[in-house]
């Protein structure tokens, strides 16, 4: 298990303690960031690539790392020869969408973040999660 997994494990593990102790805006930031650790997992390990690689691309195509990473990752899930690659693709990114949205709101905008809101992230979480660790 690298290092990422293993901080993706105990974040997915921390969104849950934090929607149960009513810490509603911090689950979407855990329950995000579960699944980017994973992102990276897959570049990383998977995808056999470099940290500098991840900043030299992000750099020439002025996207952000959690973009950038979400748009690659996706690509590879998509072209995969794995079943249901299309399937898993379509979910991993309508639902990351989803849940980066939330973690926006959570952190940044200045509305309330309530129950439903870090419900919907901890099940958007829970979807993508099982996706990424076939990839």
């Amino acid at each position: 298990m690298s290092h990422l997994q293993n901080k993706s494990e105990i974040l997915s593990d921390a969104a849950i303690l934090l929607h149960n102790k009513t810490f509603y805006p911090a689950v979407a930031h855990s329950a995000y960031y579960s699944c980017f650790q994973l992102l990276k997992h897959i570049w990383l390990h998977e995808m056999k690539k470099t940290q500098q690689e991840l900043e030299t691309q992000c750099s020439k195509g002025r996207l952000g790392s959690h973009e950038f990473l979400i748009n690659k990752i996706g690509s590879y899930i998509k072209n995969s020869n794995k079943p249901n690659s299309i399937t898993d693709f379509r979910d991993f990114n309508n639902k990351i969408t989803q849940l980066k949205k939330l973690r926006t709101k959570a952190d940044y905008d200045d509305s309330l973040f309530d129950s439903s809101n870090s419900s919907n992230s901890l099940s958007l979480s829970n979807d993508i999660i099982p996706i990424l660790k076939k990839y």
